[in-house]
């Protein structure tokens, strides 16, 4: 009774930071990046058309990334109404899942304890709950892919239908997230897995169900929008965003090879501290290719490695394209803390280690963090109330170290995570809003502007100005004061809004002695400036 007793107290606790990473304040921040603002109004028009074959965005076709993300806003939207968090609803249920069947494999293989602990890490990663609310096609690529692996996984161990056929079914949903690198990355994992351990368990009937599964599933959407766009989507879809953007800078997200390793570091913590076990073991074990211990360690590290050269290979390259990585790490992870606290020798051994390299690298982090909320937003306190739960969480865990409880030190850094997203997205999502995103400032402007007079950009471009204002801004940002002329010569109007950051506010304050600040916040100023009497035509 015990037992039960203390299961459920787990899984209660599961379910509470589950709730503060994944889904407390989800709609608190406003949409930000490129990304985002871009999605949810593709979403939305989706919703509003009926059209579920050919994306648009403000109603012309877009055609860059496959439509499963666009899906499942539109049906949150029909559901709950549009907003931020419905938006992003769908994609922090996709990390719920996803985390819930990496934790529930774990259990099978090692034991309830393993999942648990798996789930845990996976849920207080940095950067896999940042992209649990984000309204982007990482996590549903990352969701899928990562079910549909270990899946492919449990189907070489026995070779069931169900498997093999459920890992087709959900690597299709993940080509329907992102597109076709979801099979790349699961053919060069599961495929170097199967050489390593000399072994081809499956059957042709297996092997066609599969495939059958996947052309189904992923297959029509594809068909339909060619048949639909022609050349348009083969030149966009595959050539531009898919080819053009591994072979070449094109998209401008130029990085050096080693750039995924720090963001690792950072985005795994504190949990990518505690694999170095991991590593000794797999060396320990490496002739013994074969058992089970050895075999999930040989197919997670794959996972980790394959990923993780092949984004580090390609010219574009941005801190949420690894994020597949962070389900392997964090079993690897898990199974590690599961072997410690049950009073594995070479767990315990590396301990100490382990926790020194966090503690030092944790104090980096927070005085990253510190500096950088008082250079950016001039905002000390946000930086020390986000950064204290860490510094707690990992003082209590060196104490109960020396203590010799390590389910206490696991807890303590389970807990620190959890207040640290949770304080994140309730205190310093307004911050983060004010400075990098104009939901604020474009409501002010939105009574006062229209499509025949748009809010003039200035200076400055943000693809959420332009969905929080629904379209109705200057389709590119005005670069200068004698640009800004040309325009008002050639659309007069009694007022011109404009929305600029502090080099375009300085710049036009000496222009425009006229010029009227009507709302300041953050980096952002709206301002408004009387129109010219006389038109370019007269």
């Amino acid at each position: 009774m015990n037992r039960v007793s203390s299961f459920r107290t787990y899984l209660l606790f599961c379910a509470v930071v589950a709730y503060l990473t994944f889904f407390y304040q989800l709609g608190n921040l406003p949409f930000l990046g490129a990304d985002e603002p871009r999605y949810a109004r593709i979403g939305e028009e989706m919703m509003r058309s009926g059209d579920l074959i050919t994306p648009t965005l403000d109603n012309q076709p877009w055609l860059e990334k496959p439509p499963l993300l666009y899906w499942l806003e539109a049906a949150s939207y029909s559901i709950f109404g549009v907003s931020e968090w419905s938006a992003r609803l769908p994609v922090a249920l996709l990390a719920l899942l996803s985390a819930g069947v990496v934790g529930g494999v774990a259990a099978h293989l090692r034991g309830r304890r393993a999942g648990i602990l798996t789930f845990l890490i996976l849920c207080t990663s940095g950067l896999y709950f940042v992209y649990a609310r984000a309204a982007s096609t990482d996590m549903p690529l990352t969701a899928n892919l990562s079910v549909s692996l270990l899946l492919a996984y449990l189907s070489t161990r026995c070779s069931s239908f169900l498997w093999t056929t459920g890992a087709s079914l959900f690597l299709a949903l993940a080509v329907l997230a992102k597109g076709p690198v979801a099979v790349i990355l699961f053919l060069a994992i599961v495929g170097t897995y199967l050489l390593i351990q000399q072994d081809f368990p499956y059957c042709w009937f297996q092997i066609v169900s599969a495939l059958v599964i996947f052309l189904a599933v992923a297959g029509p959407w594809f068909w339909l929008v060619w048949k639909a766009n022609g050349f348009a989507f083969i030149a966009t879809f595959w050539i531009n965003h898919h080819l053009a953007r591994f072979l070449t800078p094109i998209h401008h997200h130029v990085q050096p090879f080693w750039y995924y390793l720090p963001v690792l570091l950072v985005g795994a913590f504190p949990w990518v501290f505690f694999t170095g076990s991991s590593v000794q073991r797999l060396w320990r074990l490496r002739r013994r290719i074969h058992d089970e211990q050895t075999t999930i360690l040989i197919f997670l590290w794959l996972w980790v490695l394959i990923p993780l050269a092949f984004f580090s290979l390609s010219s574009s390259k941005l801190a949420g394209y690894i994020q597949p990585v962070l389900p392997a790490l964090a079993m690897l992870s898990g199974l590690e803390w599961d072997r410690y606290i049950g009073g594995d020798v070479i767990s315990h051994r590396l301990m100490r280690i382990e926790l020194s390299l966090l503690a030092a690298f944790s104090i980096v982090i927070v005085l990253v963090l510190i500096v950088g909320f008082h250079l950016a937003y001039n905002s000390v306190t946000t930086g020390l109330l986000i950064t204290l739960p860490v510094l707690a969480a990992v003082g209590i865990a060196r104490h109960e170290y020396r203590r010799r409880r390590s389910l206490s030190l696991f807890l303590s850094l389970v807990a620190g995570m959890t207040m640290m997203a949770a304080l994140t997205y309730w205190k310093a999502a307004p911050v983060l809003g004010a400075h990098h995103s104009t939901r604020s400032v474009v409501a002010v402007a939105n009574p006062l502007i229209s499509e025949e007079e748009p809010l003039v950009l200035y200076r400055y471009f943000h693809h959420s100005a332009r969905y929080y204002s629904d379209y109705r801004t200057t389709v590119e940002a005005v670069s200068g004061h004698q640009e800004l002329e040309m325009y008002m010569r050639k659309n007069p109007q009694e007022r011109y809004l404009l929305l600029t950051q502090e080099p375009g506010w300085n710049e036009l304050r000496q222009q425009y002695p006229s010029l009227e600040l009507m709302f300041h916040e953050g980096n952002l100023y709206l301002t408004k400036i009387p129109g010219p009497t006389v038109s370019l035509e007269q």
